[in-house]
This record gives C-alpha cells, structure tokens and sequence, in this order.
C-alpha cells in the first residue's frame, strides 16, 4: 500500500490505499488462506478518511498499551469496501455510511453480530482561509450558489462512492442547489481531496464533514448545512467475517468503548452513549 501525507497541520499521517498495489497483493496470496495471509499479531484497519484521526488515535494508544501494531489504510468508505469484496486482506472496517455496512453484510463479508454504530458528523461549506472576510452564508434564505462560485468549481466527494459526496449530492438536492451545480463539481476522491483543493484555493467552495475543517487551518467555515437537508451521517464499525485474528475483536471493543467515544468526541463528532442500566433486585447484590 502507498502512504502520503494528505494535510499539512496533523503530526499524524493519513495513509490512502493504492489499487495497483492491492491487485499485487491480491496476486500473491490467489492461492493462500486468507487467514495465512493476516499475521495475527498485526491488526489491519481499513477507515473512511474522515474518521482517521481518532482511528488512529486509538491505534496508538492500544498499541502502547498491548504492544500489538495496527496498520490503518485510509480511503473512502465506497473504495474500501470494493477492496474488502476483492478480497483485501483485513480485520476491520469503519465506514462513514450504513450503506456499504448494510451490503457488506447481506453479502456475508462482515458479521453483523460484530458491527456497531460508532459517531455520527455534520456537513459544512468551507473557503480558503484567505476568505476570511467574507459572511457566512445563510441557508435559510435563498442562495446564489453562482454568484459564490463566480465561475469557479464546488469541489464535493464523488458521490459514486465517497459518502460525504452522497451526503453532499442529497443536501444539494433537499435545498434546490443542485441544478446550478452539477455541472460546475469538481469531484474528488475522498473527502481528504476536497479539504485539499480548497486549501489550495483551487475552487472557491467545498463541502466536508464538520470535522475536518475544524482541523485545517487552510480553510474557514463558509456556512453550517442543516442535518434535516441530508440522511443521518453515521459511522460504523465492523469485523470482516473471515478475520481469525482474536486481538482485531477487542480492538473492535475499544473502539466501541466509552474510551473510544471519548476520543471520537474529542476530534468533533457526535457520540450516543449506552443508557446506564437501571438497578433491579436482581442486579442488586445480595445481602449477607
């Protein structure tokens, strides 16, 4: 796999999957067992590039605490899960929309007995820093989309398979914007390329999740989409049915734990905790 720096402010580094490189692993294990092809004391973690800071956050930390490594692969959710139906060899997989989980699991690669919801995120319009004395934009009032672009692109997620381009697609659409877009998109690869193109100012407008531009200082918020404009965004957790790798099991725990929501809070998403369980005179202890 190909790692590259994707953002110039994170200490850490967001690793994208390359596809030349999985078709020759792919190769080289036609013939092997898939568990022969995991070593099992590595964890292998395919994430949706957004959720990759806390995801590797937590890798780190469970990592110096068990001293097992975790390799985290970053790519759209849509993109992973074509290479986990190609076979990729793996343990987990967090998705930023329920759609891939859903299909993964009728199709039997992921074990919905093992699969959770993990945090849920917000969209956003986001421009170039240098921007800064520009209004926001008010999404309650009637908005011309053209006259922000000013002949310049939006850039979005490929809605084909990035969910924050299907997020961003269907908000679009739910406000009466997406006429006077759909020809002007700059479509990117996951939502990492948008946050990058407006970075570099390359277009004048993005749509990213809330999370994201709150860790750029290349970008400043443009307007906040309201959540009723789009389907609840929601990640989710997931063991690969075929994984024989015990440690990927209760890595998968402390990403569902209260001390993984505690860090996916912490990078700016939304988390629902389990309601404690009321005490009953049978979780009672019993008196001596």
């Amino acid at each position: 796999m190909l790692n590259r720096s994707r953002n110039l402010k994170l200490s850490w580094l967001v690793r994208r999957a390359d596809i030349s490189s999985l078709a020759l692993l792919l190769g080289v294990c036609a013939h092997c067992n898939f568990a022969e092809a995991i070593d099992n004391k590595r964890i292998i973690v395919l994430s949706a590039a957004s959720a990759a800071p806390a995801v590797q956050d937590l890798a780190a930390r469970f990592k110096d605490r068990t001293g097992t490594d975790i390799r985290v692969s970053v790519a759209s959710s849509g993109t992973l899960a074509r290479q986990i139906r190609m076979g990729a060899p793996a343990d987990l997989y967090i998705s930023a929309s329920t759609r891939w989980i859903d299909q993964l699991i009728a199709d039997g690669f992921l074990d919905r007995a093992r699969t959770l919801p993990l945090a849920r995120n917000r969209l956003v319009f986001i421009r170039p820093s240098e921007t800064s004395n520009t209004p926001l934009i008010n999404l309650s009032k009637p908005f011309d989309v053209a006259n922000q672009l000013n002949g310049g692109r939006l850039a979005i997620g490929d809605p084909a398979h990035v969910p924050a381009g299907t997020y961003a697609q269907n908000a679009l659409q739910n406000l009466g914007l997406w006429p006077a877009v759909r020809g002007q998109l700059a479509r990117q690869s996951n939502v990492r390329g948008v946050l990058a193109m407006v970075e570099r100012g390359e277009t004048p407008l993005g749509i990213v999740y809330a999370t994201d531009a709150a860790l750029s200082n290349g970008v400043r918020l443009a307007a906040i989409i309201p959540a009723s404009a789009h389907n609840p965004i929601v990640y989710s957790a997931a063991v690969l049915s075929v994984s024989t790798n015990p440690q990927a099991t209760i890595f998968f725990h402390e990403l569902t734990s209260s001390n993984g929501l505690d860090v996916f809070e912490h990078y700016g998403f939304a988390v629902t905790r389990p309601e404690p369980k009321a005490l009953t005179s049978k979780t009672l202890p019993s008196r001596p």
